[in-house]
C-alpha cells in the first residue's frame, strides 16, 4: 500500500511540475503579438508565475501550521473543484491592447485573470504533498519527491517546442493544458482521499541546539538570496538572448530548462554538486562569452546562446548547490520552499520592476554574473587546502579579467551615447558618430545592438536618406514607380502605412500632399526621433503616428470597417537580429492585403545574414497570390550596409518587370525556389536559419 500510495504522490507531482512550467511558454506565446513580439513579454510572465508560486507555497505554509493532514486534504479538495471553475485558460480576445500603454500590468491581469487560480493551486503540489507523505512515513527523503516535480517541469518545458508547438495551434494548446489540470486533480483527490483513510498524527519539530540557533536564523536569509540569484541569472540572461534574436518560446525554454536542471540536479544528486568545479567553470564559461561580440552571423549566434546558457548553468548550479547545502530538515520543509518561492519571486521583481529604474540598459545581467562570481569564490577559497585553494586564486583571477573586459566594453560604448530611454519593449539608444569627415558625423538610433536608422549632422545633409532609403533602393523605386503607373497621374498624392518609425527616414521621401500613417509600438523611439531627428518634421507629407502593435492596429481598422487603401505599404519593425515572427506570417499578409490598394505595393525591409529569409518571402508571396522581388540595398558608399534591402509584394503583374523597377531586381540571395510559409499556430525561427552558413563558418 505504501508504495501505491508513493506512486500516485510521485505521478501527481510529476504532472504538476509539468503543467506548471508547460503553461509558462503556452500563455507567453498565446499573447506575445498582442504586445508587440516584445523580449519583455516573457520576463513579465516569468514574474507572474513566480508569485503566483509564492502565494501557493504561502498557502501550504500557513494550513501545515494550524490543521491536521485531514483538514489540509479536505481543503485541498476545495480548491482544486474552485480552481476548475476558472478553465478552460483561453485568453478572451477582449484582452488584447488598444494602446502601447501600461504593458506590464495589462499582462499581469490578464494572466491573474486567465490562469491565476489554476496555477496558485498546482503550485501548492509538490510542498503539500511531500508535507503528507512526511507525516504518513517520517523516514522517508521527501526532497527527492521536489527533484521529481522538477524532471516534471524540465520534461513539460522541452516537450512544448519540439511537439506541442508543433502539433497544436495556441488556442488548442491552451484547451489540452486545461484537460489535463482535470486529470491531475483527480490524482491529488485520489492523494487526499488516502490521507483522509490514513491520518498522521502531528510531530513536534525537534528543538535546535543552542549552537544551532545562529545559524538557523541565518539560514532563511541565505535560502532567499541563493534562490533570488538564480532567478535575476535566469531573466537576465534570457533578456540578453532574446534581444539578439527573436522572441520565440524555444529561445525562452533553453535557459529555463538547464535552470531547472539545476534544481534536478541540486535536489536529487546533491553529490554532483562539487563548489571548485562548478566555480572553475563559470569563470571560464563567463570569460569566453565576453570575449565575443554581438553576433552577425548563423555561427556567432549559436555560439553565444549556447555560451550565455552554459554559464547561466554553472552559476545557478552554485545558487542552487549552496542553498541545498542548507536545507532543513522534512519537518522544516514547507518553511524552505517558501523561502526558496519568495526569493524567486524577488528575483522577477528585481529584473521586471528594479532594474529599469536603477539601470538604463541591461547591466544586471553583468552585475548578477559577478555577484555569482564572488559569491562562489569566496565559497570556494575558504573552503580549499593546498592546490585547490591555489587553482581557486587562478580561476578567480580568470573570472575577474573577463569582468574587467566585460567592464571595459560598456564604459568604451557609453562614450558615444547621445540619449537613451529604456522601457518595456527594450533599450533605445542614439549614438553619435563623429566620423573621420566632420560632413560625415551623423546620430544613429540603435535598439539591441543593430542600428534602426541614422542621420547626417551638416544642415545640407540632414535631409538625405540612406542606405536603404536612396532613390535606387527597393522603397525609392517604390514610391517613384508607384506614382508613374497610378491612372490619376504621377502628380497625384500617395496613402503610405509603415508598421515601425525608426528615425522617420521614410518620410523623408514624402511628397507634397502624401499621407503617412506609421504605427510605432514603442513611445521611446517617437520620443528621441522627435528629440534628435528632423526627419518627420522637415517632411513634406502629412505624417501621422499612431501608438500600439502595427499589426493589431490594422485588425482594429478592419473590424471598424476602416480599411486604409494604402498605395504602399512598409514593414520596417524589425528589433535586433530577427523579425518579430506575428508580422510575418499568412496572418499578418491577410491583414496587410486588406489595407492595400488593388495594384499596391508591400515592401518588407529585412535582411541579416543570420538567417535566410529568401524560402518566406517566396512561400508567403505564393500563398497570398503576389508577386515578389527581391531588390538588394545599392552599394554607394562605406556607409552603407549591404545587408539590408528590401523585398517588395505586389499583385500588380507589371510593375515589377517595368524597366526602372527591372534594373534593380535582384536574384535571391540562397540561389534556390524553396517555399516556406509561416502561420501564428507555427512560426519557427530554426526554419530560417542558413544552416549552410553555419557549417561553412564551423569548417
Amino acid at each position: 500500500m505504501k508504495i501505491l500510495t508513493q506512486l500516485l504522490f510521485a505521478a501527481a507531482m510529476t504532472l504538476a511540475g509539468f503543467l506548471l512550467f508547460q503553461v509558462q511558454p503556452v500563455m507567453a506565446k498565446f499573447i506575445l503579438p498582442w504586445f508587440g513580439g516584445s523580449a519583455t513579454t516573457w520576463t513579465v510572465c516569468m514574474l507572474f508565475f513566480q508569485l503566483a508560486l509564492l502565494l501557493g507555497y504561502a498557502y501550504v505554509y500557513a494550513v501545515s501550521l494550524p490543521l491536521t493532514i485531514r483538514q489540509q486534504a479536505i481543503a485541498q479538495i476545495v480548491i482544486l473543484a474552485v480552481a476548475a471553475l476558472f478553465l478552460p485558460i483561453t485568453p478572451s480576445e477582449s484582452f488584447k491592447p488598444l494602446d502601447a500603454d501600461y504593458p506590464t500590468w495589462r499582462i499581469l491581469l490578464l494572466l491573474a485573470a486567465c490562469v491565476g487560480v489554476p496555477y496558485a493551486v498546482l503550485s501548492t503540489t509538490s510542498p503539500l504533498l511531500q508535507r503528507w507523505l512526511a507525516q504518513t512515513n517520517p523516514d522517508m527523503l521527501t526532497s527527492r519527491f521536489f527533484a521529481l516535480s522538477n524532471l516534471g517541469s524540465f520534461l513539460g518545458l522541452l516537450s512544448y517546442p519540439f511537439l506541442f508547438e508543433r502539433i497544436w495551434s495556441s488556442p488548442e494548446q491552451t484547451l489540452y493544458w486545461s484537460w489535463s489540470f482535470i486529470g491531475f486533480a483527480l490524482l491529488v483527490g485520489c492523494g487526499a482521499l488516502v490521507i483522509l483513510r490514513h491520518p498522521a498524527t502531528r510531530k513536534e519539530a525537534p528543538p535546535l541546539a543552542r549552537t544551532q540557533h545562529a545559524r538557523a536564523r541565518m539560514q532563511p536569509g541565505l535560502w532567499i538570496f541563493y534562490s533570488a540569484l538564480g532567478s535575476v541569472l535566469l531573466l537576465a540572461t534570457t533578456n540578453q538572448i532574446t534581444q539578439w534574436t527573436a522572441v520565440v518560446p524555444f529561445l525562452w525554454i533553453l535557459p529555463l530548462s538547464l535552470y531547472l536542471l539545476t534544481f534536478i540536479l541540486a535536489f536529487g544528486h546533491q553529490s554532483l554538486y562539487d563548489r571548485f568545479w562548478f566555480c572553475a567553470a563559470f569563470s571560464v564559461l563567463l570569460t569566453l562569452t565576453v570575449a565575443l561580440s554581438t553576433p552577425h552571423s548563423p555561427a556567432s549566434l549559436l555560439m553565444q546562446v549556447s555560451l550565455q546558457s552554459l554559464t547561466m548553468f554553472a552559476g545557478c548550479m552554485i545558487c542552487h548547490g549552496e542553498m541545498v547545502r542548507l536545507q532543513p530538515p522534512a519537518h522544516q520543509l514547507p518553511r524552505f520552499y517558501l523561502a526558496v518561492s519568495v526569493g524567486g519571486a524577488l528575483g522577477g521583481v528585481l529584473v521586471t520592476f528594479i532594474a529599469p529604474l536603477l539601470f538604463r540598459d541591461y547591466f544586471e545581467h553583468q552585475l548578477s554574473l559577478a555577484l555569482t562570481g564572488v559569491v562562489g569564490f569566496s565559497l570556494t577559497i575558504g573552503s580549499s587546502k593546498g592546490l585547490r585553494r591555489k587553482l581557486a586564486y587562478g580561476f578567480a583571477l580568470v573570472l575577474a579579467t573577463g569582468l574587467a573586459h566585460a567592464a571595459d566594453l560598456v564604459l568604451a560604448g557609453e562614450g558615444a551615447v547621445v540619449d537613451r530611454i529604456r522601457n518595456f519593449y527594450g533599450v533605445v539608444k542614439v549614438i553619435r558618430d563623429r566620423g573621420e569627415d566632420p560632413r560625415m558625423a551623423s546620430l544613429t538610433m540603435v535598439q539591441a545592438g543593430i542600428p534602426q536608422g541614422s542621420q547626417f549632422l551638416a544642415a545640407d545633409k540632414r535631409q538625405q536618406p540612406y542606405c536603404a532609403f536612396l532613390p535606387h533602393s527597393g522603397i525609392g523605386r517604390t514610391l517613384a514607380n508607384v506614382k508613374k503607373r497610378r491612372q490619376a497621374g504621377a502628380d497625384a498624392p500617395l496613402r503610405i502605412g509603415s508598421v515601425g518609425l525608426g528615425v522617420g527616414v521614410l518620410a523623408a521621401l514624402g511628397k507634397p500632399g502624401d499621407d503617412i500613417r506609421v504605427y510605432e509600438i514603442n513611445p521611446a523611439v517617437t520620443e528621441l526621433t522627435n528629440r534628435h531627428f528632423t526627419f518627420v518634421r522637415d517632411s513634406k507629407a502629412n505624417v501621422e503616428v499612431l501608438h500600439g502593435d502595427g499589426r493589431i492596429l490594422l485588425e482594429r481598422e478592419l473590424q471598424a470597417g476602416k480599411p486604409q487603401a494604402y498605395d504602399v505599404i512598409v514593414v520596417d519593425a524589425f528589433r535586433g537580429a530577427s523579425p518579430p515572427l506575428h508580422l510575418m506570417t499568412a496572418e499578418a499578409f491577410d491583414i496587410y492585403l486588406k489595407h492595400l490598394a488593388p495594384d499596391g505595393v508591400l515592401a518588407i525591409n529585412f535582411e541579416i545574414d543570420t538567417f535566410d529569409m529568401a524560402p518566406l518571402h517566396r512561400g508567403l508571396a505564393h500563398r497570398s497570390g503576389l508577386q515578389a522581388g527581391w531588390f538588394e540595398t545599392p552599394d554607394e558608399g562605406d556607409d552603407c550596409d549591404d545587408t539590408v534591402s528590401w523585398a517588395l509584394y505586389t499583385k500588380d503583374q507589371g510593375f515589377l518587370t517595368a524597366p526602372e523597377m527591372a534594373a534593380g531586381l535582384s536574384p535571391w540571395r540562397d540561389g534556390k525556389d524553396t517555399r516556406l510559409v509561416w502561420t501564428d499556430a507555427d512560426a519557427n525561427l530554426m526554419s530560417i536559419i542558413s544552416w549552410d552558413k553555419v557549417l561553412h563558418a564551423a569548417d
